[in-house]
């Protein structure tokens, strides 16, 4: 009876990542169809940079996304690089916990992936460093 129990569990485990795999493909889908749709033409300017000349740490960001989007990974450094970093870091540490859902607790890979504290503070110190060298 616990085999049966068990093998039940496994096979909702397995439909609920593919449906939050299939939600994600939609989005990404959405996203992509978005930004690249020709009768969107006002994306608004940032409001920092408008009023101030000061480039804030988004500033290029909806390019680098229709960058990325395009599988233009040097431009989207090129229009900003903390962003193109943190996308390509939650695209990643999505993966891995796709795999990581479906292991056992001992066989889980790359778990110092996952987010901690202190990633919060170093991302803090690297927006604050970029932003200042970006305006100089």
């Amino acid at each position: 009876m616990n085999n049966g129990r068990i093998m039940k569990e496994n096979i909702n485990t397995k439909i609920k990542n593919y449906q939050i795999i299939l939600i994600e493909i939609i989005i990404l889908i959405a996203t992509s169809f978005i930004i690249n749709c020709k009768y969107i033409t006002g994306v608004s300017q940032c409001y920092i940079f408008q009023n101030t000349g000061i480039l804030c740490p988004s500033c290029g960001g909806t390019r680098c996304i229709q960058s990325l989007l395009q599988g233009d990974i040097v431009s989207a450094f090129h229009y900003n690089f903390v962003i193109t970093f943190v996308v390509i870091y939650l695209v990643i540490l999505n993966i891995v916990y796709l795999i990581n859902r479906n292991k056992d607790k001992g066989k889980k890979v790359l778990t110092w992936i996952y987010p901690k504290y202190w990633y919060t503070i170093v991302l803090t110190v690297i927006l604050i460093i970029y932003t200042v060298l970006r305006n100089l």
